[in-house]
């Protein structure tokens, strides 16, 4: 297994990607360390928690004094860290447009989506660096790439969040430290429920689409994986569109039906 034993922090694993990305480095051996509001529900977690193999941290990344408590905990039960996965963001509201967001809609957008990857990486980069070796991923987006209307506030952080990955990337490599981001498309997790519900709305989503249908959690999980793993040892600073070729049709004036 690629995670044996390894430690890793992941931040918004309760549900959706994160959820996925948290089964996902469970099954493939790793020590898991979940930093959420909320405790993940899934009776295998609970199973992996009993065993010492999960462990679950009331965490809001808004609040700037977290990072560094949460990460020293985890070096006082295991010594070292070797993976963080920055998943959480502020997807409860998009915001709308600019005149439309608030500042206190646009600061917890930052504080969470940015500063609160920005607090992680930079609690846990001393403790990679003194190993010699580790792995951060950065869960970006689609819409980080290719601005969307009525989202400036989740845009914008995002497409720093690509910034961010890329200074860490070229400012640790020689200290052996890799930062890599993996960008999704339309994903089918609880923040896109919304968009389930109105059936055009998700018959739009699937039709610009190259693959004709929406994502699933555990695709994004694997994407994440691959680049936390030694499998991805020689690729730093580098952002994964994994959005089913949303990215490739949008300048399409058609797409024919699926092949099968």
């Amino acid at each position: 297994m690629r995670f044996q034993d390894k430690v890793v922090i992941i931040t918004a694993g309760s549900s959706g990607i994160g959820l996925a990305c948290l089964e996902q480095m469970l099954q493939e051996g790793a020590l898991v360390h979940n930093l959420d509001l909320v405790p993940p529900a899934a009776s295998d977690i609970k199973a992996a928690a009993v065993a010492g193999r999960a462990f679950w941290m009331e965490a809001d990344l808004g609040d700037g004094r977290v990072p560094d408590e949460a990460v020293q905990r985890v070096l006082s039960s295991h010594g070292r860290i070797d993976v963080l996965i920055n998943n959480a963001a502020y997807t409860t509201h998009h915001g709308g447009a600019l005149l439309e967001t608030s500042i206190e809609e646009w600061q917890r957008q930052i504080d969470i989506t940015l500063s609160g990857t920005f607090g992680m990486s930079k609690a846990c980069l001393p403790a990679m660096i003194e190993q010699g070796n580790g792995a951060i991923v950065n869960m970006g987006s689609i819409g980080g790439l290719v601005p969307f209307s009525n989202t400036a506030a989740y845009c914008t952080a995002k497409a720093a969040l690509m910034q961010l990955t890329r200074s860490i990337a070229i400012d640790y490599g020689r200290q052996g430290i890799r930062c890599n981001a993996v960008c999704p498309g339309a994903i089918d997790t609880p923040a896109f429920s919304g968009i389930k519900a109105l059936p055009y709305e998700l018959a739009d989503r699937e039709a610009r689409t190259a693959l004709g249908r929406i994502g699933r959690p555990e695709e994004i999980a694997s994407a994440v994986a691959f680049l936390a793993s030694a499998e991805a040892s020689y690729i730093t600073g580098a952002t994964l569109v994994v959005d089913g070729g949303w990215s490739v049709t949008q300048w399409s004036d058609h797409l024919g039906p699926r092949d099968m």
